[in-house]
């Protein structure tokens, strides 16, 4: 390492994580740590139990010494209900799944096995404050689309976004952090867009 290079230097991080900021969520957090008995409204965290039955599987999981690494795409009874259920409710006993550490966990995945720099990645603003800087991590560019004051997609506006450079429509619903449900004719109207355009949804 050079002598130049002191331990409280930067010069080692990249700047692709030097040009990430923390999360807004997470400054909030620190400052309504600071309060007396905080009543928090934001992040999806549960307010009831753990289910007795999860409990008793998990209990028995490590009774039975069932701690040793599981496959990386998730263990096969896990994976085999998942494809009945999924076949059963969208007919697509021809996909195959995989389960991954937690939605982003999954995103991230997602996004490094269909972004290739420089594509672009559409969002609907409001987002979750994790969605660009997950677009950015695989090199892709986030593409904006507001959706105030209903956060309700526009269609039209969609279509206007989309480049030869779109790879990715990124959508949820319902919407995080709105909570907004999209209809019927919107999903459909994504996933027709999304088609004509071969983009992905």
């Amino acid at each position: 390492m050079p002598s130049s290079l002191s331990a409280s230097s930067n010069s080692w991080i990249s700047k692709r994580s030097q040009a990430f900021d923390s999360s807004g969520i997470r400054k909030i957090f620190d400052l309504a740590a600071k309060l007396k008995n905080p009543v928090n409204l934001s992040i999806g965290q549960p307010d009831f139990p753990v289910p007795d039955s999860v409990k008793r599987a998990a209990i028995e999981a490590i009774e039975q010494d069932k701690n040793a690494y599981t496959p990386s795409q998730g263990i096969a009874p896990l994976r085999s209900k998942l494809k009945t259920h999924i076949d059963k409710r969208y007919a697509h006993a021809d996909r195959d799944v995989f389960v991954s550490s937690g939605t982003s966990g999954g995103l991230v995945l997602a996004m490094l096995s269909l972004i290739d720099p420089g594509d672009e990645v559409i969002i609907f603003d409001p987002y979750f404050v994790m969605y660009p800087a997950l677009v950015k991590l695989v090199g892709g560019v986030p593409i904006m689309i507001d959706t105030y004051p209903d956060f309700r997609i526009d269609l039209d506006r969609v279509e206007a976004a989309i480049t030869e450079r779109t790879k990715l429509i990124l959508f949820n619903t319902p919407g995080n952090p709105t909570g907004v449900t999209a209809t019927g004719a919107e999903v459909v109207g994504l996933a027709e867009l999304a088609a004509r355009h071969h983009v992905a949804l």
